[in-house]
Order: structure tokens, then C-alpha cells, then sequence
């Protein structure tokens, strides 16, 4: 195990979860501090005077270090968070190589809380606390609470990206597992219509439907059909009234036990919400029970129907049987699209949450290389006799900024080779990704002139048409969500990151670009003349390269080697 293993997002959560507690505790006493105390009722008029004058005199010296408390404990939480900001750099930097999309959510919350200027909201509360003003405090507490919550929310959105791939895993297993019933039900289905042995298929119906079983109470222990168990408390006499809570939780009175209370066969709520069997009281209960999980019913369903067929293969009633056999896989296939039409909701979530970060990052490569292509015509514009050294230190600072675009794409196509649905597209980000390799070197030489430029112009085209794409994606996706119309038949659950068309565009997009540049290179050159220029010959044997390997893309497109 590596020793600069990076440490897990669930170390920064817990740093906020921390401060969370910390600026919950100090409202509260700051509530306290705010609130006058009151002047016992019992006490006599003369003693209320006499004890006037020592209680306020008690009050402001409470008053005075209760402030003064509540501003060193609010410097010590700022101080607390710096360093949390700190952490989250350095995690983001030890994550560059071996988990660049933690290490983008890391520095997306580093920029958010820059952002909602949250280490200033903490040195204005311990001023504010400081100058005794709790009333503002209080204000601005709420503020910065909302904030910090919002920055827990990223920071938590790692781990739904891990939970959607586990829960995709399990979906796609239980799919397998359904299929595989489907198949062996199917199997003694048609030996049961052929005139096979009624005892040896009552054995094997039998076995297919304690797999079934098996299956539908596995997803139950898994997924979980409630959230809680129920618990109640009954008191008194006469007729019960109940109040719930979501989780199963309630309080009564009435004679007998709650609905959610020990020895009630309903659980956490009476069954079907009728009348509790154990109380000669009414008790309704808070809310209705949640439905069973559709996936559950089918398979317990399934599993109803195949112990059927296997009573009446016991008593040799083929037809029944083989009906029977029939409902059961009716049964198996609804689960089946159950669980598929789970499975494309969880795909498209996944998918959403790739295009949306994809945008984001194209778009600052994007303003970064608009910035480098602005100073390397500015470069390019200094006559060649009056260069100096600080012209070479320019375009080497300029080399070193196309130099993190590289890194950027190395990211890029780590994240689209991972995800694995998309052809065009990481062909499309390596070939910007040599073009970046190229600017570099040429910057690196001080080499400003036109070859550079047209690379870095057709970089910029081709990131601007990589945003607008993941743009359009992203509103196709809305509107698919708008319509809420189920997908046709036949259609994969698993859908691809971008669809067949968009990839179809990146390949033309690629083959104009290598014509475009083409068209460059051969003006260079007077009619009829060869290139020889070794930097012109480079050129061209590289376009060369890039042609043959867009008619590879294409070809694999054509195949479906994406599916």
C-alpha cells in the first residue's frame, strides 16, 4: 500500500461536520446571552429592589464574559476552518494523478467557499461577537450556516457518485439473477406442455421458486423496504388517538398498544391501517404504511404462482401447472423492467452529473487557451530584430500555462475511458491534447508565428464545439425529462454518455479540421512546389496520421465497438 495513499473526501466532511457543531453550540449560548433573565414572581417587592441592583450588576459581568468567551471560541473555529481549506488543497493535489474527478470536486469546493466568502463571514462574526453585538451575530450566523451547508453538499456529492456505481452493480446483478429464473422457468414450462415426468418437475418448479424467494427477500435486506421499526406507547382509557412519525415512530393514547407497538402483527403500523387487533380503542395511525417495492411484489408474485403450478404438478394437473408457469414468468419480466427502467434513471443521473463537470472543465481550458493564443500573437507581433531574452521568457511562461492544458486532458481522458460509452469523443480530446503537446514545444522555442497560431485556433474551435455539444446533451436530457414519456422498446438501459448522432458530428468535425488545416499548409508553398521545409514536412506527416485514425474512429463507430 502506498504511503501517499490520498485520504478520503470523508475526512474533509468530517472537519465541517465539526464546525457544524461547533457554530451550532455557540448560537445557542449566544440566544442565551441575548435573552434578559426574568425577575422571579414569588420574590417581594423588597426584595425585587434589594436584588434588582445585584443581578444587574451580576447580569453585565456575565453579560461582558459570556461575549468575550463567545468571540475566542468563534476565532478558534475560523482558525479551524482555514485549516480545512488548507486540508482540501492538499488532498486535491495528492488526488491529481490517482483520482483526478476527487481531485476536481476538491478544488471545486475550495472555489466555491472563496466564492460565498466564508473565511470573511467568520472574521465578521468574531468581530461582531467581539464588539458584543449578538443580535447581528445571530443574523449572520444564519448566513453562513447556509453556506457551509452548501459546501457539505459537494463535498458529499463524491460519495453519491460512488453509491450510484455500487447501486448500478447491484442492479445489473439482479438482473442476471432474474433472466437466469426467466430461463429455468421457461425451460420446465415447455418439458411440463411436452409430457414430462409431473414428479421430477414438481421438484424442479419447487427449487425455481425458493430461488425466487431467495431473490425477492435478498433485495429486501439490501435495499431495505422501511426505514425504521415502529415503537408506540399507549396510556388511559377510552377511544385512541395515534400520531406518527415517518420512521415508524408514535405516541397514543387509548386503551391497548400503538399500532407500532410490541405484540402488534402490523409492524411499525397496523396492516392496511384498519383498526389495531390488540385494543378495544380507534387508533389511527399518523401516516399511511409505504407501499411494498414493485420489484418485491413481482418476485414474491412469481414465487405465489410457481408454488401453485408445483401443487398441481403433485397432482398431475399439466395445464393448470403449465399456466400457472406462465403467470409466474409474466411476473419475472415486470420485475425484469422494473429493475432495467431503475437502472436507465441511475445511468441518467450518472450521465448528467459527467456532462455537467466535462462543461465546467472544458470551459476554463477554454479561457486559458484564449489567453495563451492572444499572448502568442502579441509575440508574434514584435519584429524578429527587436526580440530579446524576455521575448524567450514570454513565450516560455506561455509554454508553461499550454503545459497544464496537457495535464487538464490527461484528466479528461481518464475520466472518458473510465465511463467507457463514447468513441469519438476521447479520439477527439487526445488529437487537442497532441495539438497542445505541439503549441508547447514550439512555445517553449519562442516559435510565435503562424504554424502555432493555426494550432491554436483550431484548439479553441474545437473546444468550443466540445461545450457547445455537451451543452446540447445536457438540454436534450432536460427535455427527455419534460416529456416523461418511458424510452421505445429495444432501447439499452445503459444508455452511452452522448448519443450516436453527437459522435457522428465530433468524427466531421475532426475531418474538416484536418481539411481546413490542410488547406493552410498548401498555401504555403507556390503551385507545384514540394514541401521540403522539415517543419512544413512534420506537419503534414502528422495530418497524415490523424487522417488514418479518424477512419479507424469511424470504423469502430460503424461496428458498434462503444456497446
Amino acid at each position: 500500500m502506498s504511503l501517499t495513499k490520498p485520504l478520503p473526501a470523508a475526512a474533509a466532511i468530517g472537519w465541517l461536520l465539526l464546525l457544524f457543531s461547533v457554530t451550532t453550540l455557540w448560537a445557542q449560548e449566544a440566544e442565551k446571552a441575548d435573552t434578559p433573565a426574568e425577575t422571579p414572581a414569588e420574590a417581594t417587592d423588597g426584595d425585587a429592589d434589594a436584588t434588582a441592583e445585584d443581578t444587574d450588576a451580576t447580569a453585565e459581568d456575565t453579560d461582558a464574559k459570556s461575549a468575550e468567551q463567545l468571540a475566542e471560541d468563534q476565532r478558534r473555529i475560523s482558525e479551524k476552518f482555514d485549516r480545512f481549506e488548507q486540508v482540501l488543497l492538499r488532498m486535491a493535489k495528492v488526488s491529481d494523478m490517482t483520482d483526478p474527478r476527487r481531485a476536481e470536486l476538491l478544488r471545486k469546493a475550495i472555489a466555491q467557499s472563496k466564492e460565498k466568502l466564508i473565511h470573511m463571514q467568520f472574521e465578521t462574526l468574531v468581530e461582531l461577537l467581539g464588539n458584543d453585538q449578538l443580535s447581528r451575530a445571530l443574523e449572520n450566523h444564519e448566513d453562513l450556516d447556509t453556506d457551509l451547508h452548501a459546501l457539505l453538499e459537494l463535498l458529499l456529492s463524491e460519495n453519491r457518485s460512488n453509491r450510484l456505481a455500487e447501486e448500478k452493480a447491484r442492479l445489473k446483478a439482479y438482473i442476471k439473477a432474474v433472466n437466469r429464473l426467466i430461463e429455468q422457468q421457461k425451460d420446465v414450462q415447455g418439458r411440463t406442455e411436452g409430457g414430462g415426468d409431473p414428479k421430477d418437475l414438481s421438484g424442479e418448479e419447487g427449487n425455481i421458486a425458493d430461488k425466487t424467494g431467495d431473490l425477492a427477500k435478498d433485495i429486501e435486506a439490501t435495499e431495505g423496504e422501511g426505514e425504521g421499526e415502529g415503537e408506540g406507547e399507549g396510556e388511559g382509557e377510552g377511544e385512541g388517538e395515534g400520531e406518527g412519525e415517518g420512521e415508524g415512530e408514535g405516541e397514543g393514547e387509548g386503551e391497548g398498544k400503538c399500532p407500532g407497538g410490541d405484540g402488534c402483527p402490523g409492524g411499525s403500523q397496523c396492516p392496511g391501517g384498519s383498526q389495531c387487533p390488540n385494543g378495544g380503542g380507534e387508533g389511527q395511525p399518523g401516516q399511511p404504511q409505504p407501499p411494498q417495492d414493485p420489484v418485491q411484489q413481482r418476485l414474491k408474485a412469481a414465487q405465489q404462482k410457481m408454488q401453485d403450478a408445483q401443487k398441481k404438478l403433485d397432482e398431475a394437473e399439466r395445464d393448470g401447472a403449465a399456466a400457472d408457469m406462465e403467470e409466474a414468468i409474466r411476473e419475472l419480466e415486470k420485475a425484469k423492467a422494473e429493475l432495467e427502467e431503475i437502472l436507465r434513471q441511475l445511468r441518467e443521473e450518472e450521465i448528467e452529473r459527467m456532462l455537467a463537470m466535462l462543461e465546467a472543465r472544458f470551459t476554463e481550458m477554454l479561457k486559458l487557451q484564449i489567453e495563451i493564443y492572444d499572448g502568442t500573437k502579441r509575440l508574434d507581433k514584435v519584429p524578429v530584430a527587436d526580440r530579446s531574452h524576455n521575448h524567450e521568457i514570454d513565450a516560455g511562461r506561455l509554454s508553461g500555462k499550454e503545459s497544464q492544458l496537457v495535464v487538464d486532458c490527461d484528466k479528461v481522458l481518464m475520466l472518458l475511458r473510465e465511463e467507457g460509452s463514447a468513441v469519438a469523443f476521447p479520439e477527439a480530446v487526445e488529437m487537442m491534447q497532441e495539438d497542445m503537446q505541439q503549441v508547447v514545444l514550439r512555445l517553449a522555442q519562442a516559435r510565435v508565428g503562424e504554424i502555432t497560431q493555426v494550432i491554436e485556433e483550431d484548439i479553441i474551435a474545437q473546444l468550443k464545439e466540445t461545450i457547445e455539444a455537451l451543452k446540447k446533451a445536457q438540454q436534450e436530457m432536460e427535455e427527455k425529462k419534460k416529456d416523461q414519456k418511458p424510452p421505445p422498446p429495444g432501447q439499452p438501459q445503459d444508455p452511452p454518455l452522448i448519443d450516436l448522432l453527437a459522435e457522428v458530428k465530433m468524427i466531421r468535425a475532426l475531418q474538416m479540421r484536418v481539411n481546413s488545416r490542410t488547406e493552410r499548409y498548401s498555401k504555403q508553398l507556390t503551385k507545384g512546389e514540394q514541401a521540403e521545409r522539415p517543419e512544413l514536412v512534420d506537419a503534414l506527416q502528422r495530418l497524415a496520421e490523424r487522417e488514418q485514425r479518424i477512419y479507424q474512429v469511424t470504423k469502430d463507430l460503424e461496428m458498434g465497438r462503444n456497446r
